[in-house]
C-alpha cells in the first residue's frame, strides 16, 4: 500500500502557511505525574484543501531542552520531527547517520522503513532553543504553522 502523499507534495504542504482551527488554542498539558509537559493540535492549510494535519511535542524535562522533541504528521505518518541527540551515531565504518545537537527529521513514508533514505537526520545549526516556549515557536516556525497567540504566564 503507497502513501497517500508523494515526496513533492509533502514538501509543498510544509511550506504552506497554517493555522488553528476557528476557536483552538495550543494548550500545554503534563505527562502524568511528572513535571514535563506535551501538547497536540491540528493545524490546517490558511487557503486550501483538507489536509490531516497534527504537530505535537513533548518536554519530559521542561528545565531541560535537550529532552524536548517535536513531531509533524501527515495524513497519521510522522514526515518531519525535530529532536537532540548529545552526541553524533555512526553506522560501523560508514557515514554520520546522526548529527550531534539539534537535527531534523526528514521522513517519507514512500519508502520501506529499512531504507536509509526513509528517515534523514540533518543537522540545524542554528537551532538553539531557550525553553520550551521558543522550542514550540520555532518548530512551528519551521512548517510554517501561525500559532495565533503570545506566551503569557509560566508553563505551569
Amino acid at each position: 500500500m503507497s502513501y497517500h502523499y508523494k515526496p513533492h507534495r509533502i514538501d509543498e504542504l510544509l511550506r504552506l502557511a497554517k493555522c488553528l482551527p476557528s476557536g483552538d488554542t495550543l494548550e500545554l498539558k503534563k505527562i502524568s505525574d511528572s513535571a514535563g509537559r506535551h501538547f497536540e493540535t491540528r493545524p490546517q492549510l490558511v487557503d486550501g484543501p483538507f489536509a490531516d494535519m497534527r504537530y505535537l511535542g513533548k518536554a519530559p524535562e521542561v528545565d531541560n531542552p535537550e529532552t524536548y522533541d517535536a513531531t509533524f504528521l501527515l495524513a497519521n505518518q510522522r514526515v518531519r520531527g525535530v529532536g537532540f541527540n548529545p552526541v553524533g551515531r555512526h553506522r560501523f565504518r560508514f557515514k554520520e547517520r546522526i548529527p550531534k545537537g539539534w537535527h531534523l527529521n526528514v521522513c517519507d513514508p514512500n519508502l520501506p522503513t529499512n531504507d536509509d533514505a526513509q528517515n534523514v537526520h540533518q543537522p540545524l545549526a542554528s537551532f538553539q532553543p531557550t525553553d520550551f516556549r521558543d522550542f514550540i515557536n520555532q518548530t512551528a516556525k519551521l512548517w510554517n504553522i501561525d500559532l495565533g497567540w503570545e506566551w503569557e504566564g509560566e508553563l505551569l
